[in-house]
């Protein structure tokens, strides 16, 4: 005999098939990003994290150097406005 399955069932069926494939998705991509970004910046000898790659220093350089000079320029901007 064949039971008779309801369209809330289904619904519910339909739902969770399509949830868990986004959801699965959304892990895959993360995993590659943090991949990713872990082959870009950082340095590992024999599993153990050793600490910034080459390129993951000179990002690390060049954003505190911008950083310093954002902060120079309100800083100035903030002093030169305070006689007016």
């Amino acid at each position: 005999m064949v039971s008779a399955v309801s369209m809330g069932d289904v619904l519910v069926d339909f739902v969770e098939i399509l949830v868990s494939a986004i959801t699965t998705l959304g892990e895959g991509i993360a995993t590659g990003v943090t991949a990713i970004a872990k082959a870009l910046f950082l340095e590992y000898n024999e599993g153990a994290l050793v600490g910034l790659s080459t390129f993951g220093g000179i990002v690390a350089i060049f954003a505190g150097l911008a950083l310093s000079i954002s902060i120079c320029t309100r800083v100035y901007t903030w002093v030169t406005s305070l006689g007016n």
